[in-house]
């Protein structure tokens, strides 16, 4: 679905002196929290629009749990603003330690497990069906029954480089790859006759999600985009299972996120060029983390994220994350201009 060109006007400090950047991008976004006041909605729609903002993409469901009334109040308050919603959804990560599935039966079997035996239960299996066709159906339910603009998936990967070596893993590795004299695990670790060939299993049952959730959206009688908030470095795709640029190619996904948490303009640059180059023409906006746990900028310090972000070429950019920090720089934004003091000759 196209999207109109908005225009976001800031102030940047460079070498000392003010510039006027006029950032003309396909979008200008927000990753919200989950725990924004539904009553806040309406203020917080109109200082994003006053801002410039025109995206929200909003936590809808953590794992197998969902946020319909905040989603809900999102809705209303941004649709009329003119503000797209894309309903963001938790993939593989549960929300509960001690209950992630929410009393689904037998659920240690469907989690990701470390090499040295443990299980996660946190992190869903993304190799068991029972889980992908879980949360394909989350986000089919979220798109069937509320008007949103877009799907976008987050933590659709593995936990970690040392995840994805559970016995069910192991059966399913030997069933779809044909390797049947492995030993486990240390033919698939790091050094291992079967290493890559199990990080390549391992990132396809990623993609086969993905495509799992663009094929049952394509099932509603209207257009919902499908993106995905990524990790930012090139040489770890393979380790967390995402190969975001083969799902750009394959039209799984409409746009990428790469969350492109850091203070440093230069890592940025880095990550940038990358970025861009492996999309290959296709939709990649920059993730910039203004509040996270990589990263904490200053108002200024983000200014020049942004116009970093539009010099590297990115498409577009989406704002780590809507916090109260955020919402108090809209609003003193947001406040006119004192009128000039007039001092009569």
């Amino acid at each position: 679905m196209e999207k109109a060109a908005s225009k976001l006007d800031l102030e940047v400090n460079v070498n000392g002196s003010v510039l006027i950047l006029s950032a003309v991008m396909s979008i200008s976004g927000v990753w919200s929290s989950m725990n924004v006041d539904p009553c806040r909605w309406n203020e917080i729609a109109s200082l994003l629009s006053e801002n410039g903002f025109d995206t929200v993409f909003y936590p809808a469901a953590y794992g197998n749990d969902t946020y319909k009334d905040g989603l809900q109040a999102c809705l209303e308050a941004c649709h009329p603003q003119g503000i797209e919603v894309h309903a963001l959804i938790v993939m593989f990560k549960s929300r509960s330690a001690s209950d992630p599935l929410n009393g689904i039966e037998d659920f240690e079997t469907r989690m990701q497990g470390h090499s040295d035996g443990s299980m996660d239960p946190e992190w869903l299996d993304p190799t068991d069906p029972r889980n992908v066709q879980l949360m394909t159906g989350i986000c089919l339910e979220i798109a069937s029954e509320f008007p949103v603009d877009g799907i976008h998936l987050d933590r659709i990967r593995w936990r970690d480089y040392l995840s994805g070596y559970s016995d069910s893993t192991r059966v399913r590795f030997m069933r779809d790859t044909g390797i049947l004299d492995v030993q486990w695990p240390d033919d698939c670790l790091d050094g291992g006759e079967y290493h890559e060939d199990f990080l390549d299993w391992r990132a396809s049952a990623v993609t086969s999600a993905v495509r799992e959730v663009r094929n049952s959206l394509s099932r509603l009688n209207r257009t919902v985009q499908l993106s995905a908030a990524v990790m930012p470095k090139e040489r770890e795709m393979i380790y967390w299972g995402q190969l975001w640029n083969e799902w750009l190619q394959d039209d799984l996904i409409d746009f990428e996120v790469p969350m492109n948490c850091t203070e440093s303009d230069s890592q940025l640059s880095v990550w940038g060029e990358q970025q861009i180059s492996l999309a290959d023409n296709g939709t990649v906006y920059c993730g910039i983390g203004y509040r996270s746990s990589a990263s904490e900028l200053t108002e200024n310090q983000m200014d020049q994220q942004i116009a970093l972000a539009e010099q590297l070429g990115y498409d577009g950019l989406v704002v780590y994350r809507l916090c109260d920090d955020l919402i108090d720089l809209l609003r003193r934004r947001s406040l006119p201009e004192p009128d000039a003091i007039r001092v009569d000759p």
